[in-house]
């Protein structure tokens, strides 16, 4: 035997033994993989069973016992629409299921009453609700072909009447529009904000007087006890003249003067001018 023939057996021999080796590593890791594989499959099995009967549980306390049951609904800062019928508007019983109600449609239905400018739902775990509300206020009522459209600071309509009483009346306006729960439409509208404005000035004053404001010929003109009234023009700056109506009523109130007209339409001195002059 050549030594090439040596050295080619020992190659051959080598080779073998490594190649068996190699195979002997690719088992043991294709088994060792398998295992591996099952070990994983095994816990994500026990972990998706523990998901699912955690969930379950879950599921059956919220929805199927009572003890997310609404036994409480309290309303707070109403004053003019009561509770009952706040409720009511909500479409929210007693008996029903906290995490089954829409807050936003309870929501949605109570803000469609015109008295009712916002609200508020929170719940309080477990079984309670707690409904904050704010009130549109009345201010006053614009009259019309013998109706009377009560509106607030908004101009929006809160509601009819066929006589009203303690409240500022405004007339002399012609309607477009006039639905409840919406701003009320009118020619001049500009005009009927000024008013509306000169409303809130009078409500938020110490005067003691409840006039009537007259919309006449695009000047507006307040009437008391209709033996007095004071002319306010286009109701420019109508703070500023509203403040001048004051200290001139105050001071001829003192002088037991009720009677007459005031003018302080114009930018100049205002004037006072008894009736019959």
């Amino acid at each position: 035997m050549t030594s090439y023939s040596v050295i080619f057996r020992v190659k051959v021999e080598v080779n073998v033994k490594v190649k068996a080796h190699e195979t002997w590593e690719g088992k043991m890791y294709k088994s060792k993989n398998r295992v591996d594989k099952k070990v994983r499959y095994g816990k994500i099995k026990i972990y998706f069973l523990i998901f699912f009967l955690l969930s379950t549980i879950i599921f059956i306390i919220l929805f199927k016992t009572n003890f997310f049951e609404i036994n409480g609904i309290f309303v707070n800062s109403n004053t003019v629409v009561s509770d009952d019928e706040i409720v009511s508007y909500s479409g929210i019983k007693t008996g029903d299921n906290i995490f089954k109600i829409k807050l936003s449609e309870a929501r949605e239905k109570l803000i469609k009453n015109p008295l009712i400018k916002d609200v508020t739902i929170k719940r309080k775990l477990p079984n309670k609700l707690i409904i904050n509300v704010i009130e549109r206020k009345k201010l006053a009522a614009v009259s019309y072909m013998g109706i009377y459209f009560v509106i607030d600071e908004e101009g929006v309509i809160l509601y009819t009447a066929q006589a009203v009483e303690d409240m500022y009346v405004i007339e002399g306006f012609e309607f477009e529009s006039f639905l409840k729960g919406e701003k009320i439409k009118v020619k001049n509208e500009e005009d009927l904000r000024k008013i509306i404005e000169l409303c809130s000035l009078l409500e938020n004053s110490d005067l003691a007087i409840i006039p009537k404001i007259s919309y006449e010929n695009e000047n507006i003109i307040l009437y008391i006890d209709e033996d007095f009234k004071i002319k306010f023009g286009r109701g420019e700056n109508l703070s500023k003249r509203f403040v001048i109506f004051k200290a001139i009523y105050y001071d001829l109130i003192s002088k037991n003067i009720d009677s007459g007209s005031v003018d302080i339409s114009h930018d100049g001195y205002p004037t006072y001018s008894p009736f019959g002059e």
